[in-house]
This record gives structure tokens, C-alpha cells and sequence, in this order.
């Protein structure tokens, strides 16, 4: 093969490789993201067994390999998925409802998991506190704060579940079974939003009173001074 074939092909394998990056690496997310819920929907049994559940599960990817692993990829994820995304979007607008899915999922699960890991860095590391149940109930506690986390938490779980669903849609392809990758995506997309719909009340104290401890409180009005909880 020539150099002049070789220049014309390179942009074609390198795009193939980031599609093949972002495919394979979001297995490792996958797996994270069924254990994350798997805590949140646990919180319907009260906030101990939440707790004791998330220490469990961080067994699992808490430890310092496990960690480095997992925030490694998430971000690797957001970086690629926006490039792959931009790209996409310069080759034209989508053209139905499932590629419209893809793109949207993909810009809010980019806002989402961009907002969450920033939220995730100020709280252990600069506040000291410890991530468990009391992290995102606290801002379901009172406004101002739950006016805009009902719609974030609603909407990055289900567009985190579209979009992966989107994703296992694509390995079924492959794999020749057209109505059933369908059907898997159309999964994904109603256990979203039901998952959605069940964690949100959990978090806002809907089941049980939620006692929020005063650090969550000064937590709180480091943002908002004059906050109260309900």
C-alpha cells in the first residue's frame, strides 16, 4: 500500500477505533451503573440497608485499582463520546427517533456525569464527607436545591440507561438479531424511567423521615447560605 492510500485510509481506521474504544469501554460502565442503582433502589428498605448495601458493592469498585479504573473510563467515555458526538452532528442532523435518542442521551449523559464527577471531587476532597445515602438525599432536602435535582437525577438515570441501551443494541446487531436489539432498547429506555421514577422518592423522604446531619446541612449552605430543609 502506498503512502498516499495509507493518508486515505488512516481517517477511516482511526474512526473506527475510537467507535471500538467507546463500544468496549462502556461495558465497564455498564456494570458499575447497574450496581449504582442497584444501592439507590435498595434505599426502599431505609437508609441502613442503603448504606450496608453500598458498602458491600464498594468491595467492588472502591478499592484504589478499581477506582482508578472506573474514573479512568468514565472519563475516557465523556472525552470520546463528545468527539464521536461533535463528529457526528458536522455529517448532519439525525435522521429518526433512534438516532435522535443516541444524540440526545449522549449530550445529557455528557452534563450529567460532567456535573456528577465535579460534585463527587468538592465532596470527598474538599469537604471531607463520606458519599453515602445522606449525599443525594441532601439535595432533595428543600429548596432551591430539588427544583433542579428532581429533573437531574430523573434525566441523567434514564439518559445514562438510553444510551447504554442504545449501545447493547448495536452488539445484538452484530450478533444478527434485529428484533430482539430492537426490543433490548426499548427496554433500556422503560426500565430508565421507571428506575428513575421508584429512586426519586426514596431520596425525598417519600417512604421514611430523613434526619439530614448538620454537616450535610453546612454542606448545603456553602452553596445556598440561607438554605433550610423541609
Amino acid at each position: 500500500m502506498t503512502d498516499t492510500s495509507l493518508r486515505r485510509h488512516s481517517p477511516a481506521i482511526k474512526k473506527i477505533n475510537w467507535q471500538q474504544f467507546h463500544k468496549f469501554n462502556a461495558v465497564i460502565l455498564l456494570v458499575f451503573v447497574f450496581i449504582h442503582l442497584a444501592t439507590h433502589v435498595s434505599g426502599i428498605f431505609g437508609i441502613e440497608t442503603y448504606n450496608a448495601v453500598q458498602k458491600v458493592m464498594r468491595l467492588i469498585y472502591r478499592n484504589p485499582v478499581s477506582e482508578t479504573i472506573l474514573l479512568a473510563s468514565i472519563v475516557l467515555q465523556l472525552i470520546v463520546g463528545m468527539v464521536l458526538l461533535v463528529k457526528s452532528l458536522r455529517r448532519g442532523r439525525p435522521r429518526d427517533l433512534l438516532s435522535w435518542a443516541q444524540v440526545l442521551s449522549g449530550g445529557m449523559f455528557f452534563v450529567f456525569m460532567t456535573q456528577h464527577l465535579f460534585s463527587l471531587g468538592m465532596t470527598r476532597l474538599y469537604f471531607d464527607l463520606e458519599t453515602d445515602f445522606f449525599w443525594p438525599a441532601s439535595v432533595m432536602s428543600g429548596p432551591p436545591y430539588i427544583y433542579y435535582f428532581i429533573p437531574y437525577y430523573f434525566l441523567g438515570v434514564w439518559s445514562v440507561m438510553v444510551h447504554l441501551g442504545i449501545g447493547v443494541r448495536y452488539w445484538i446487531l452484530d450478533a444478527g438479531h434485529a428484533r430482539l436489539a430492537n426490543y433490548t432498547a426499548l427496554a433500556f429506555a422503560i426500565g430508565g424511567a421507571l428506575v428513575s421514577a421508584f429512586i426519586l422518592p426514596i431520596l425525598a423522604g417519600a417512604y421514611f423521615d430523613i434526619e439530614m446531619p448538620k454537616e450535610w446541612i453546612d454542606y448545603l449552605r456553602f452553596y445556598v447560605p440561607a438554605y433550610e430543609p423541609w
